[in-house]
């Protein structure tokens, strides 16, 4: 294994190593190739019995000492270090007073885990890279996963894409609508808010890191092998990889890789190619670094108590929890998941649609790049990755607001009507956007009528609890990319149905089913992304 240093007028990726590979033909940058130095000797742990066997009496009884501090002291430690831990409390989430004894990890919950790109905290190399916080201001949520925790059925893990454009919570400072990543802004609340009451996933717990703690968590565990089959580069995330085969992060190496979503490789040509996916590329090497990850901690971490207390030392420093997570809970959730096979838990993210325009425009505002969600898909994907089935509520009274270019009231009420929905009234509006969601106002008890009336569409749509909406009742914002799913004679109940973004298929409803139009109604006909993308070929990967 080689060590790459930085060279004048070369971006290369921090503390990056490399070996097993020739270098790539993207050295086409400006400045000096990299010079290859020997690396020191890896840190290989001997065989634990040649180990005991070298051993004296003094190591022995160190080590028989230091067990028993263990054994004795490993509550007052885990409380120790619980204690140092920043916490906010969080009103918003399913269970937000204190749990002592843990008794919610019994059950299934689900735990929000939020890379928060505050700059506030950062050295000044790091402000050097990603920017002082007076020149990137606030906190977004640069990567939203949910990890949903079953004790019958192991863990799950969901990711939403930043740019998904949904209403924002009452009091946003956002506004009205935006990026779903632009709810960290107003703090935890309103992003647990967004994703709770938008899309109905019950949140239990919050864990936010940021860009620092990242880093010193990834530099406190050794750092991470990853293998690059292809040089790459970024010159927003600070990413660039010369060299292919694995190749030896740390922590700010990592935090390149995992943040970059401007990502080019190198072609076979040799051209620079752009990833067309930015942030949904971005997620899908997410989920591979995880699981390397997770395999680097469970192997190194976990085992050995030193460099366990390292990683806790700089995490606990870090990173935000809400107030109802105890030690108690995390402790049973340590032991209980301890075991658990990073290669076995269902890495999904939300189906969506890539909105045409460069420059969304929503009621005079500019939003950039946007992505809208994708009914029924997101809806099968949220019911597995929860482990549920949609509720029984009967169909609520609703109230249309024709917002459509086409005036497509008059003929979703008629679908609605035929489907079971009281139908009150159809008003017309004025056009905020096209094209444009369709939004699903409720009182924040009727979530379960939302969700019924949501399973009735098909396309762009999506819920908002809304104050002024009266309780019992619903109101249809009618956007401009949506149809009234037909009901279908039988019942389906594939398990696999979320795993392809179909076109066609078949979407749950309160125990029945729904048959989805031949296609779904889209922004500008644009395909609906997969719930489980494999890597790309030119994805790093585990080596």
């Amino acid at each position: 294994m080689t060590t790459i240093r930085e060279q004048p007028g070369l971006v290369e990726a921090p503390d990056a190593t490399t070996s097993d590979g020739p270098e790539g033909a993207g050295a086409t940058e400006p400045g000096p190739a990299a010079t290859p130095t020997p690396d020191p000797a890896p840190d290989s742990a001997p065989d634990p019995a040649r180990r005991w066997l070298r051993g004296t009496l003094i190591a022995v009884s160190a080590l028989v000492a230091v067990a028993l501090v263990v054994s004795t002291g490993l509550f007052a430690y885990v409380r120790y270090r619980y204690g140092q831990v920043r916490k906010v409390f969080l009103p918003g989430l399913v269970h937000h007073g204190r749990d002592p004894a843990g008794a919610r990890s019994e059950k299934g919950m689900t735990i929000l885990l939020v890379g928060n790109n505050t700059r506030a905290g950062l050295d000044p190399r790091e402000a050097r890279q990603f920017g002082t916080a007076d020149e990137v201001g606030g906190a977004r949520s640069d990567v939203t996963m949910l990890l949903h925790l079953d004790p019958a059925k192991g863990a799950s893990l969901l990711s939403v894409p930043r740019d998904l454009f949904v209403p924002m919570p009452p009091r946003s400072r956002a506004g009205a609508v935006g990026k779903i990543d632009a709810a960290l802004n107003d703090g935890p609340e309103q992003l647990v808010e967004a994703l709770s009451n938008d899309l109905g996933i019950p949140i239990d717990h919050y864990v936010s890191i940021n860009f620092d703690g990242f880093q010193h968590v990834v530099d406190s565990l050794g750092g991470v092998d990853m293998s690059f089959p292809t040089p790459l580069r970024d010159s927003f995330s600070g990413l660039r990889i010369n060299r292919t085969g694995c190749t030896h992060l740390g922590g700010a190496a990592a935090l390149s890789v995992v943040r970059a979503r401007h990502l080019q490789y190198l072609g076979p040509s040799g051209r620079w190619v752009d990833d067309p996916q930015s942030d949904l590329g971005r997620i899908r090497r997410n989920h591979q670094f995880l699981t390397v990850f997770a395999k680097t901690m469970k192997a190194r971490g976990i085992t050995n108590p030193l460099r366990a207390n390292a990683v806790l030392g700089n995490l606990v420093h870090q990173v935000t929890i809400d107030s109802g997570l105890g030690a108690g809970t995390m402790a049973k959730l340590l032991r209980r998941y301890r075991n658990l096979n990073p290669d076995t838990v269902p890495q999904l993210t939300l189906p969506v649609t890539l909105v045409p325009q460069a420059n969304y425009r929503y009621g005079g505002g500019s939003y950039g790049s946007v992505v809208f969600p994708s009914q029924p898909a997101d809806a099968q994907v949220i019911a597995t990755f929860l482990g549920v089935t949609a509720p029984q509520a009967p169909p609520a009274p609703v109230s249309v607001i024709d917002r459509s270019t086409t005036g497509a009231g008059r003929q979703v009420s008629e679908g609605l009507a035929a489907a079971g929905f009281p139908v009150t009234g159809v008003t017309r509006s004025a056009v905020v956007a096209h094209p444009s969601e369709t939004v699903i106002r409720y009182h924040a008890g009727d979530l379960p009528a939302a969700e019924r009336l949501l399973a009735s569409l098909s396309g762009a749509a999506v819920m908002y609890a809304d104050p002024q909406t009266q309780k019992g009742a619903l109101v249809l914002d009618l956007g401009s990319v949506v149809t009234v799913a037909s009901p279908s004679p039988a019942p389906s109940s594939s398990p696999s149905a979320a795993s392809t973004p179909a076109r066609t298929g078949t979407a749950a409803s309160n125990g029945a089913s729904r048959t989805v139009s031949p296609t779904v109604p889209t922004p500008g006909g644009q395909p609906i992304t997969a719930s489980v993308t494999p890597p790309q070929s030119f994805d790093p990967r585990g080596c």
